[in-house]
């Protein structure tokens, strides 16, 4: 593919730099399309280029100054348009927008260059170490304090109460700093201060912040939570006779604070670090404006797909993530419910909170600029025929029949009963996510109940819901796979599934997907009807759902736009009370899928042990395969 680089605009080869002197003045990037519309001769500026076809587009390097937080190339933007003078102006109006935008971060840089910078944690003394944790320790103190005269709810005052508790005691109780750590960091990074988490330095600063939230805050708080009256110790003299300017880091850090530890909070972290980044820690909210919020969810839609794991696993920066051209772009429903859903309501919040202070009214309503729209990557729904394949096919009864298979045998038929994400049933403890009303079995898919030895309960809506179990998976055996695990002690579904991240299924999943492949059910090409992997199993679920006319949308975790009023307020509002088990089993107890699940032998000679007959699984299985051919 070749490129003919700014054709007309460049023939009178005139001097290269659009800011130099033209006539004895400064020519501002702003003043190239007033010469440009009088037809004037113009100095050479960059970004417009031709395709061989005439086909126009707008391509720029970012200056080696700015790569840190523009990478190193700007976006490919396609004019389209063929070449001519409409798509000259098209494009010199793209390099004028750019190069204000560079304009205003380097007076960005200048200006944080410019402010005192705080001394880092490595070079404080132990006494210094001490008086930063007391002077934060007392600020929860004063924070609380003034919450509680503002009226706010006693379960607020509580929850912060017991997380702070909890993650101090266990420092000083020497249990770990994982909880504790993390809350250092946010402050650390608000205030500028330089640290390296490795350092002896940050390891005393964090002990003696568990030591000032033991002195200075827990106490205190335990005695109001009590009802005594108990004022809050004075601002340090230092912040009593300079003003306070309000950064965002501190904006930040609070907000990260107040929310509980879920799904949500590890969305909008992501969001706000990188937010963070890019505008500055130590940047004044005051003089935050729309631009800011613009340029950042511009850049958003640039990321790569996978840039949330890399950014905060592997470390990489803005600018190394927005440097890969060659890796596939974040979806539109990821920036739209991951990124822009999470950062507007952090702006709405701050600014009903902190308006006061000097947060501004910004509005985060910037559409999708990306290029993955649409539904490229979605599965499809498994057809009868193809679930028969699956699950009557010889790859499928060996898994049945082994009995150091039963993880592998039992996720797939669990997902295909229940509709649940693939996370959702791996991480279900044995001990407390499960239960049975009256003659109805059910799973109990909740994030706030006990996990298992290094797991992380998510739920992707945050919502519990009881979900009872399918005939078929109560004839399958699942309840008494239930109870053996609950009885040997397993604290997880799938003992034998490795955990990654605090994801019990991540490393599993390419076991499914290998099933897939061998059965000849994958497909990774077809657009928006793919088959890849467990989540044809939700679709499989809520597709024969709705030709059924049964109501799915409580058992798998999702409302749906469309109904009428009475069922957005049934649909939106999933069961959380084991007594309407007997119900929602009657509402989708006949749902068929039109194959016969093999039972394991496992389960078969626990079966005839007790003197039950079970069924001919051979029969049916042949009876399936027919029917589904």
């Amino acid at each position: 593919m070749s490129f003919e680089v700014n054709q007309s605009l460049t023939r009178s080869r005139p001097d290269t730099n659009p800011d130099t002197l033209r006539d004895g003045l400064p020519l501002k990037p702003a003043s190239l399309l007033r010469l440009f519309d009088v037809g004037e001769t113009m100095p050479k500026w960059s970004g417009y280029h031709v395709k061989t076809d005439g086909r126009t587009y707008f391509r720029l390097r970012v200056p080696k100054d700015l790569h840190p937080h523009f990478g190193v190339q700007w976006p490919v933007v396609n004019l389209k348009m063929k070449a001519g003078r409409d798509a000259e102006r098209m494009a010199l109006m793209h390099y004028i927008a750019v190069q204000g935008m560079f304009a205003d971060k380097r007076r960005e840089l200048a200006e944080e260059a410019m402010r005192p910078r705080p001394q880092p944690l490595s070079e404080r003394t132990e006494a210094d170490l001490r008086e930063l944790a007391v002077n934060i320790a007392q600020g929860f103190n004063r924070t609380q304090y003034a919450a509680l005269r503002g009226g706010a709810p006693r379960s607020e005052l509580e929850s912060l109460h017991e997380a702070l508790v909890q993650i101090s005691g266990d420092v000083l109780s020497a249990q770990g700093a994982d909880g504790l750590s993390p809350v250092a960091e946010a402050f650390l990074t608000a205030a500028g201060i330089g640290f390296d988490r490795e350092h002896p330095s940050f390891r005393t600063f964090v002990f003696e912040f568990a030591a000032a939230i033991d002195e200075h805050y827990t106490e205190p708080s335990m005695r109001r939570l009590s009802g005594r009256h108990v004022l809050p110790p004075p601002l340090p003299e230092s912040l009593q006779s300079t003003p306070v300017v309000l950064t965002l880091g501190t904006v930040i850090a609070d907000y990260m604070a107040s929310l509980p530890q879920n799904h949500y909070r590890r969305k909008i972290e992501l969001c706000l670090k990188m937010f963070r980044e890019d505008v500055g820690t130590l940047f004044p909210v005051g003089d935050l404006e729309q631009e800011h919020v613009k340029r950042f969810l511009v850049m958003v839609c640039r990321l790569p797909r996978d840039a949330g794991t890399r950014y905060q696993q592997k470390g990489e920066t803005l600018a190394q993530l927005l440097d890969d051209e060659d890796g596939e772009g974040i979806s539109e429903s990821t920036y739209r419910d991951n990124y822009r859903a999470t950062f507007a309501k952090f702006l709405r919040q701050s600014y009903r909170d902190l308006k006061k202070r000097g947060f501004p009214d910004l509005s985060a309503d910037y559409p999708y600029t990306g290029e993955r729209r649409g539904v490229q990557d979605k599965q499809r729904h498994l057809k009868a025929a193809e679930l028969v394949r699956l699950f009557n096919g010889a790859e499928f009864q060996s898994i049945a029949q082994d009995p150091t298979q039963e993880a592998h045998y039992w996720l797939p038929v669990i997902g295909l009963y229940t509709g649940a994400r693939p996370r959702e049933i791996c991480q279900l403890n044995p001990q407390c996510d499960w239960g049975k009303e009256g003659d109805v079995w059910y799973l109990d898919f909740n994030e706030n109940k006990p996990a298992g030895k290094a797991v992380t309960k998510s739920i992707k809506t945050g919502d519990t819901r009881l979900v009872p179990l399918h005939p078929e998976l109560v004839r399958l055996g699942l309840p008494a796979y239930l109870e053996r695990m609950k009885a040997e002690g397993a604290d997880r579904l799938f003992p034998s599934f490795r955990v990654k991240g605090g994801n019990p299924y991540m490393a599993a999943g390419a076991d499914f997907t290998e099933l897939l492949r061998a059965t000849g059910l994958y497909d990774d090409v077809t657009k928006a009807e793919k088959v890849t992997g467990m989540y044809v199993f939700r679709k499989t679920f809520a597709t024969n759902g709705d030709r059924q006319g049964v109501k799915v949308e409580p058992f798998i975790g999702h409302g749906e736009t469309g109904k009428t009023i009475a069922q957005e307020s049934y649909i939106s509002s999933p069961t959380k009370n084991p007594e309407d088990m007997p119900y929602l089993y009657g509402a989708f107890k006949e749902l068929d899928f039109g194959v016969r699940v093999p039972m394991r032998c496992h389960e078969v000679l626990c079966t005839v042990a007790v003197g039950e007959t079970p069924e001919r699984e051979a029969d049916s299985v042949g009876v399936g395969q027919v029917s589904g051919a």
